[in-house]
């Protein structure tokens, strides 16, 4: 399964770097992937909520219906998405101390083979430019 993480060290508290990380409100300022809240933003991230996200990787727009699989407050976010074509993501959220890293998953669908790989290149690139932009931030 293609996959990509990248890390950043953030300012302030290990409880400020998560919590600006997984504040879904605020994707737009920093994530950029994301495009719309086609349902509206999340009312609550925890463990068992589910909520639709609009993303744009290489230009292409999809919608992704997340799951909160687990959330440990302060430390770990994991989501599990369903995409087009039985495409399927995992994002996973961690911070340690100050450090936040951001790993994506991707398979099923078209995600495989030289497909998978230019997905997975393009995501770290992005995932790279998001993490500058989330620095900025804290």
């Amino acid at each position: 399964m293609p996959s990509v993480k990248k890390s950043v060290e953030l300012s302030g508290t290990q409880r400020e770097a998560f919590g600006l990380a997984t504040d879904t409100s605020r994707y737009e300022e920093w994530l950029t992937i994301h495009d719309r809240w086609p349902d509206g933003p999340p009312a609550d991230v925890a463990e068992g909520s589910t909520f639709q996200q609009g993303i744009k990787i290489m230009g292409m727009p999809a919608n992704v219906q997340w799951t909160v699989e687990a959330f440990e407050p302060d430390t770990r976010m994991v989501l599990k998405g369903a995409g087009p074509m039985g495409a399927q993501l995992a994002t996973t959220i961690t911070a340690d101390g100050t450090t936040v890293s951001y790993e994506a998953e991707f398979s099923g669908g078209g995600i495989q083979g030289p497909m998978g790989d230019m997905v997975t290149q393009k995501a770290g690139e992005e995932i790279e430019v998001s993490l500058g932009r989330l620095k900025e931030l804290s």
